[in-house]
């Protein structure tokens, strides 16, 4: 499994563990993006049992659960997960489990809280924060979840 630690707004890069780097120096560049930024995200490539997915580190440090979303391409990953704790950073936006909001026209999210196997799922991350973490799964509805889930907890 090969991971990208990416910086918000900033390179293409690969993952640096993979690449040489120390555990130490990957984690002082993972807290240089949280200083500058606010979150890095960490995309996980897909290999031949799993699917891509990728997840924020450092809106833990804001109150906030980290979010993760699978099935997105490298692009998408990232578009959507900066655009998402970029409205927790700086617009103050609370995301919990079961909320919805729209990403676009056509596409409905939908939060589901993460309380199992954590450590599993978003590893660097909880290596830094441990049982303090929380993590929020980005579902599509339509996609993830039939619409009718919706429905159903509205009535």
């Amino acid at each position: 499994m090969r991971w990208r630690l990416e910086i918000y707004k900033g390179s293409n890069a690969m993952c640096d563990i993979c690449d040489g780097m120390s555990i130490e120096e990957a984690d002082a560049r993972t807290d240089q993006c949280i200083r500058d930024y606010g979150r890095q995200v960490l995309f996980v490539e897909p290999d031949r049992f799993s699917q891509p997915y990728a997840y924020t580190i450092g809106l833990t440090l804001v109150g906030h659960p980290e979010l993760l979303v699978r099935g997105l391409d490298y692009q998408d990953s990232l578009q959507m997960l900066n655009g998402l704790s970029g409205a927790v950073l700086e617009h103050n936006e609370v995301y919990v489990h079961g909320q919805t909001c729209r990403w676009d026209a056509n596409t409905i999210l939908y939060f589901s809280k993460i309380s199992s196997r954590i450590s599993h799922e978003a590893p660097w991350a909880y290596s830094r924060y441990r049982e303090s973490m929380g993590l929020l799964e980005v579902l599509f509805l339509g996609r993830d979840l039939p619409y009718s889930c919706l429905s159903r907890r509205i009535n």
